[in-house]
């Protein structure tokens, strides 16, 4: 089985890149004779490279020509896109779907965030129209915030199929043993990480930490990660979440490393967390890497009540819905963070839980998900008639 991945390289420290690569490792892990490749027309280029510069961008200009031209090289039996805005929703996408279905190529593409159409934002209904055209197969990770949309737009239901996001199983779940630099005096710390925009709603976190000081002054917030600034709006938000973050840091509660930390540091710190928190304001299907990573740690996490984590709802949101706060109320993040900072039976349950869905969500359970799926997209092998 020949299988061609689009997809970020890795080192570009996207979380499709990171994603894919995973999911390409336990594939050939499952099935030895599965090969997942990556077109040799795109390859990893840092900046500065004069001519192969591609300016910070994902992919590089006119990328189908350069994908499908390294498909004819060596034809696959079937290509999986990894979906996410880097790779655009346009002329190039729309000119590398006609070009496999000219060569008889299937496709499945995961869509790691489903948008809705609005009265600024027309591309979904279209893009989704493109896909109900040309796609054998669109993978979702879960049904909530997608599938409707999907739906409304012309994707028939027997095309859309939902497999989790994997799970970190493992000595790769494991935390590294590294000094805790952060916090030698052990703390109680509220991790938040990741790519830092509006969306992901840290500011929320931040407005509601003084109360959970007033209750709990040995409480401390841990902010991982870089502020995004790929245009005017993440610029602007920078800027004033920078000042929302000046009394904390001078108070000492708030904690901040302001770069893209490794896996192995990730890792550690989730697990010498408290609890980590999710207080994203999107309204789009999507979802998140980082969650899974809490998962494969087994550690509490508080996420919004939004369709994101909408996997995680359902299956403990009933028993424990303070880990649900709505997005965008101060208030309740303050109390459900005082609660299971203050409250051990409340971080056991919550420690469980998580860890279950781990198991459940695990990437060898996903990718063997993933085979059934191609298998049933490819001719049938021709059985050698006896003489």
């Amino acid at each position: 089985m020949r299988i061609v991945q689009i997809a970020p390289h890795p080192a570009r420290q996207n979380g499709i890149g990171i994603y894919a690569a995973r999911l390409n490792q336990e594939l050939q892990l499952q099935d030895p004779r599965c090969s997942v490749v990556a077109p040799a027309g795109l390859p990893y280029r840092k900046s500065g490279q004069g001519a192969n510069d591609w300016r910070g961008r994902e992919f590089p200009p006119h990328w189908s020509d350069s994908c499908l031209e390294a498909i004819d090289t060596a034809p696959p039996q079937l290509v999986h896109i990894q979906h996410g805005l880097y790779i655009g929703h346009g002329n190039d996408l729309a000119r590398f779907l006609a070009g496999l279905r000219a060569r008889r190529i299937p496709c499945v593409m995961t869509l790691h965030g489903v948008w809705p159409s609005t009265s600024l934002r027309r591309w979904p209904a279209r893009f989704y129209r493109l896909l109900a055209a040309n796609i054998e197969r669109v993978i979702i990770h879960q049904q909530a915030g997608s599938l409707p949309l999907l739906l409304e737009h012309g994707i028939p239901a027997g095309r859309i199929v939902v497999i989790p996001h994997g799970t970190w199983t493992g000595p790769e779940a494991a935390p590294a043993a590294i000094p805790d630099t952060i916090d030698p005096s052990g703390r109680r710390i509220v991790l938040f990480a990741g790519n830092i925009f509006l969306r992901k709603g840290l500011h929320i976190v931040i407005r509601a930490f003084p109360a959970v000081v007033r209750r709990i002054p040995e409480a401390r917030l841990l902010v991982m990660g870089s502020e995004r600034t790929n245009n005017i709006l993440d610029r602007l938000y920078r800027l004033w979440l920078h000042a929302r973050m000046r009394p904390g840091l001078k108070q000492g509660w708030l904690l901040r490393r302001a770069e893209y930390v490794p896996d192995a540091e990730l890792l550690t710190r989730i697990a010498q967390a408290a609890v980590v928190v999710f207080p994203y304001l999107r309204r789009y299907g999507s979802a998140s890497g980082i969650f899974h990573r809490v998962l494969a740690a087994g550690r509490p996490a508080i996420c919004s009540n939004i369709s994101t984590f909408a996997e995680a709802n359902n299956a403990w949101g009933e028993h424990l819905p303070e880990l649900f706060p709505p997005p965008a109320d101060v208030r309740a993040w303050s109390r459900a963070l005082i609660r299971i900072l203050s409250e051990e039976s409340l971080r056991n349950r919550a420690l469980e839980a998580s860890t279950a869905l781990g198991v459940e969500t695990s990437w060898p359970l996903v990718a063997r998900r993933h085979l059934q799926l191609y298998r049933t997209l490819l001719p049938p092998v021709p059985v050698p008639s006896e003489s």
